[in-house]
C-alpha cells in the first residue's frame, strides 16, 4: 500500500465475528438511508435524498446496491454505502461522512461501522451481479474531497490503496492560440502521424479499430507516470469500454498515435452535455513518442480538431496524476489550469 507524507500506515479491519451488522437497505428505509448520504454537502439532507432517488434512474444509478449499519432497534440508520457499476467491470463506492460539527477526530465505532460496510459491498461486488454482470467487478474505486477524511480513513482500513491524488484543470472556452514558436499548429516529428477512429472506422471494422485502441492503450501504459498502480489491474479492453461509458462517445473526437505504422499512443476526447464541456478522458503515449514533442502536438491537434466544441462553456477538461509532471507541464503550456483535487482509491476485487 502506498505511504504517503503525514500519513500513518491504517489499521486493518477485517470484517470479524465482532464487526458491527450489515443490512441491504429495505425500501421503507431508502429515503433515510439516502439523505444519510448526502447528510454531509447537502443543506437539507431529506429534500436532496428525493431528489437523488427520483433522478438515479436516469443516472444508471441501482439503489439495490445500497448498505447499511442500523441501530439496536433497526429503525435508524447509521451509516451507509452505495456501490455505483460502472463500464469495464468497475463500481464506484460512496460512502455517508461525518457532519462538519463532529470533524475532527472521526468516532472509532463510525470507523468501523464505515469499513464493515465497504467490506460487505466489496463481497458483494466480486461475485455475479443480476443485469449488470456475470463475472463480478474487477476494481472497486472511491473518488473523494480532500474534507471527507472519515471516508478516506474507513476506506484504507478496509483494504483501498491511495494512488496518486489528481488534479482537475480546465482550459477556459475558446479557440486556439497561437503557441510560443508556433504560430500555426504544432507539428509532429517525422515518422508519426494521427488519425482519428473515425477515419479508422472508414477501413476498419469495430473490432479491428479497438484492437488498434488497446494496442495504443497497452503501449501508453509502459513505465507511465500516470496513476501506475492500475496497470495490470483490468483487461485492457475493459478499460477501453470505461473510457467509451465517459460523457458521449464520438470516434471523430479520439485520436491515435501511429509511429512507424504502429499505435503508440492516443488522446480520446468526450463530450460532457451536462456540464456543457469536453472532457479529455485520456492520453497516453509510449516510450517510443515520449520526450520528442509528440505529446504537445497531439494536443495541439486534437483541441484545434475540435473545432466549435472548445467554445462550449465549460471549456475542456481533464484530470491528472500529480505526480506526473511532464503531463502537468504539457497541459499547462495549453492553457489548462487546476480548479481542485480528489484522492483516488481502488480495490482489487474479482479476478476472473
Amino acid at each position: 500500500m502506498t505511504t504517503f507524507i503525514g500519513e500513518s500506515p491504517p489499521t486493518p479491519l477485517g470484517p470479524g465475528p465482532d464487526a458491527p451488522r450489515v443490512v441491504l437497505v429495505p425500501e421503507h428505509l431508502r429515503l433515510a438511508a439516502c439523505a444519510r448520504l448526502v447528510a454531509d454537502s447537502a443543506r437539507e439532507p431529506l429534500a436532496a435524498a428525493r431528489r437523488f432517488i427520483e433522478t438515479a434512474h436516469d443516472l444508471n444509478i441501482d439503489l439495490s446496491l445500497l448498505w447499511a449499519v442500523l441501530d439496536a432497534g433497526g429503525a435508524h440508520v447509521r451509516q451507509v454505502c452505495l456501490a455505483v457499476i460502472g463500464a469495464g467491470r468497475t463500481a464506484m463506492i460512496f460512502l455517508s461522512g461525518d457532519p462538519p460539527r463532529r470533524r475532527p477526530p472521526a468516532d472509532a465505532q463510525a470507523l468501523r461501522e464505515r469499513a464493515a460496510l465497504v467490506h460487505a459491498a466489496c463481497a458483494a461486488l466480486s461475485g455475479p451481479i443480476p443485469g449488470k454482470t456475470d463475472k463480478g467487478v474487477r476494481l472497486a474505486q472511491a473518488l473523494l474531497e480532500p474534507r471527507e477524511t472519515a471516508a478516506l480513513e474507513a476506506l484504507r482500513a478496509a483494504g483501498f490503496t491511495r494512488i496518486g491524488d489528481l488534479a482537475y484543470m480546465r482550459r477556459p472556452p475558446g479557440p486556439m492560440p497561437a503557441a510560443p514558436g508556433h504560430p500555426s499548429a504544432i507539428s509532429l516529428p517525422p515518422g508519426f502521424e494521427v488519425r482519428s477512429v473515425a477515419e479508422l472506422l472508414a477501413n476498419h471494422s469495430h473490432a479491428d479499430a479497438d484492437r488498434i485502441l488497446i494496442d495504443a492503450l497497452s503501449e501508453s501504459y509502459i513505465d507511465t507516470l500516470d496513476c501506475p498502480e492500475l496497470c495490470g489491474l483490468r483487461a485492457v479492453a475493459d478499460v477501453l469500454d470505461s473510457h467509451k461509458s465517459v460523457g458521449r462517445f464520438d470516434p471523430a473526437l479520439w485520436w491515435v498515435v501511429f509511429a512507424d505504422h504502429k499505435p503508440c499512443g492516443c488522446a480520446l476526447f468526450s463530450i460532457s452535455p451536462e456540464h456543457d464541456s469536453v472532457e479529455l478522458v485520456y492520453l497516453g503515449l509510449g516510450p517510443s513518442c515520449r520526450g520528442r514533442g509528440v505529446g504537445s502536438a497531439l494536443l495541439d491537434r486534437s483541441l484545434r480538431a475540435l473545432g466549435r466544441t472548445l467554445l462550449m462553456s465549460g471549456g475542456v477538461t481533464c484530470a491528472v496524476d500529480k505526480r506526473n509532471t511532464p503531463a502537468l507541464r504539457l497541459y499547462a503550456h495549453a492553457g489548462f489550469a487546476q480548479f481542485g483535487v480528489r484522492i483516488p482509491l481502488i480495490r482489487a476485487l474479482a479476478r476472473e
